[in-house]
């Protein structure tokens, strides 16, 4: 077997498979900071994906309620940015200190 088909069988393996959108979903929580403004992630951190639910923690009340009127275009922005509609939808959630 030729090493450029067996990449081809192992895309095509985590495409069809759980093990790809884990990948995915591990890319984009794993480039927040690049995807949103310094401000935005100053004050928002991703803390995981339930099922295709974004999971956010928020500094702050204010902030959580400033970001639930951009919540649309957050997700939009993320979904762009790894090419799938995999987020359809995010929950916010207030950091406990």
């Amino acid at each position: 077997m030729e090493p450029h088909l067996l990449g081809r069988v192992l895309k095509r393996f985590i495409a069809s498979n759980q093990v790809g959108e884990n990948l995915v979903q591990i890319e984009l929580l794993s480039h927040w900071n690049e995807i949103f403004s310094s401000v935005i992630s100053k004050h928002a951190q991703p803390i995981g994906i339930r099922g295709n639910q974004l999971l956010i923690e928020v500094s702050s009340s204010a902030w959580l309620n400033e970001l639930m009127f951009l919540k649309e275009d957050l997700r939009k922005r993320l979904n762009k940015s790894i090419g799938k509609e995999i987020i359809k939808g995010i929950r916010f959630y207030l950091k406990e200190e």
